[in-house]
This record gives structure tokens, sequence and C-alpha cells, in this order.
């Protein structure tokens, strides 16, 4: 049992969860929604100028969803594997391609950027077995960060392979990378990089920790490697059902990728 001391952080930290959850979600969800409303003509035209304040405020907006985003979803990948929804996705076209659709929706910014986002390795079949929701929220978390941090003209990659039980897949970013003695802690609960050579950017300290208890609840395992003032790379595993060839639902026959790739990050 735990002690009353500890009890009273539980409850609090209980407490701050559900006051992220209702107090501050619900009237952002209403902000994001009038403000789309009102960029897209629904109470009148909206003069240029004012029409790029909007999407200031917007695009803020949005960077205060995924910071709360982070919180609702650690109270989720805290819950334990009992919380996974397992099915067959595709994961370039339900997985990639709809977190940058999803991101350059909410940061007309960075649009031109996830355009030159690209694929390396995986074959034609990219077919893998997981939770959806917590796969996106995966690729959600990778994607920004690489962008944060990433040079403004610098290369975002991100690919896959199979090796006998497992998937292999990894999201890579050129940039000021991170140094060898932040890389361990990367994944910690709350830990923010310190470096002044990296932007300032505001942030929870939770979205890679959320996605390793993900990788893990998933029973596969993640690391992080970085060439200080290069690049940053976050590599993971997902096991396969067994390690034989995988069955596509919709055939009973062989279905996935095929092969060994190696990144070329």
């Amino acid at each position: 049992m735990p002690t009353t001391s500890m009890q009273r952080k539980i409850d609090m930290y209980e407490f701050l969860l559900d006051f992220i959850a209702h107090e501050i979600r619900n009237p952002l969800n209403s902000i994001i929604m009038f403000g789309n409303l009102l960029t897209e003509g629904a109470y009148g035209a909206v003069p240029p100028k004012q029409a790029d304040v909007l999407g200031r405020v917007l695009a803020s907006a949005y960077r205060i969803e995924h910071m709360t985003g982070d919180f609702l979803n650690l109270r989720r990948v805290d819950g334990g594997e009992k919380l996974l929804h397992r099915e067959w996705l595709d994961l370039q076209t339900d997985v990639v391609e709809a977190t940058l659709r999803d991101l350059a929706a909410k940061f007309p910014s960075y649009a031109s950027r996830l355009a030159r986002v690209r694929r390396d390795g995986c074959g034609s079949a990219t077919r893998v077995f997981a939770d959806r929701q917590m796969l996106l929220t995966i690729y959600d978390n990778l994607f920004f960060n690489a962008l944060k941090y990433g040079r403004q003209a610098g290369k975002i990659v991100w690919g896959c392979g199979v090796r006998k039980s497992a998937w292999e897949m990894y999201v890579s970013n050129e940039g000021q990378g991170v140094k060898p003695e932040a890389l361990a802690k990367v994944f910690t609960k709350f830990y923010r990089v310190q470096d002044q050579k990296l932007p300032p950017q505001p942030g929870t300290g939770l979205g890679l920790y959320n996605v390793q208890r993900i990788v893990r609840l998933h029973k596969g395992t993640i690391r992080a490697s970085s060439r200080y003032g290069r690049d940053f790379t976050v590599r993971f595993t997902l096991p396969r059902p067994d390690a034989s060839p995988i069955a596509a639902p919709q055939t009973g026959k062989a279905a996935g990728p095929s092969g060994r790739t190696r990144s070329k990050s």
C-alpha cells in the first residue's frame, strides 16, 4: 500500500490529468473549431492580414492541443497492455500519410517540409499488426520532433524493414542532434534536452516517453541514435505475430514486408 505522502502525490497526478482533459482540452477544442470556421469563411470573408493572425492563433492552439495530448496519452500508455486493440494496418497509408496530412493541416508553416518527407525501403508491402491510435501517436511525436528540431532545409526520412520475428521502423532528421550524454535520457518521463544550439521549443518532455511506452506495450524494442551536429534517429521494432509468413486477413495468404532493409540514414 502506498504511504499517505505517496497517495497524495498519486491523487494530485490524477487530478492534473483530469484537469487537462476537461478544463483545458474542451475549451481548447472550441477555440480550434471556431477558428477553423472563421478561416473557412463561415462568418464572412477574412481579409489577408486578419487571416495571417488567425493562422498564428490556430497554430498556437494546436501546439497547446499537442501538449495536452501528451498528458492524455500518458494516462493511456500507463494503463497497460489491456488497452491495446491490435489490427492489421498499412503503415504508409493508414499511419504515416495520415499523420503527415494531419500535421500539415494543423501547422501550415510546416507543410512544405512535410511534403518533402521521404520513405526509405519498406518495399511495396508495409502491413503491420498494431494498435492504430497508438501507432499514430508514435509517428505524430516522431515527425513533430523532427520538424521542431531538424534543420529547415534538412531531410526527414522514415523507413521500415523486417527480420525473422519483428518489423523494424525508424524516423530520422537532419539537424543538431543530441549529445552522447543526453542520448540515454531522451526516453525519460518529463526529460527535455538542454542545448544552446537547439532552438527553444515548448513541450512537455512526454513525447518520446510515450513513444517508448507504446513500443514496449507492443513488446517491441526502441533506441535513439545521433551524430551530434548532423542528425537524430529513433528506431523501434514491433513483433510479428509469429515467425512464419504473415497471413493477410483478406486472402489468408502471405503478406507483409519481406527481406531486411537497411537504413540509409
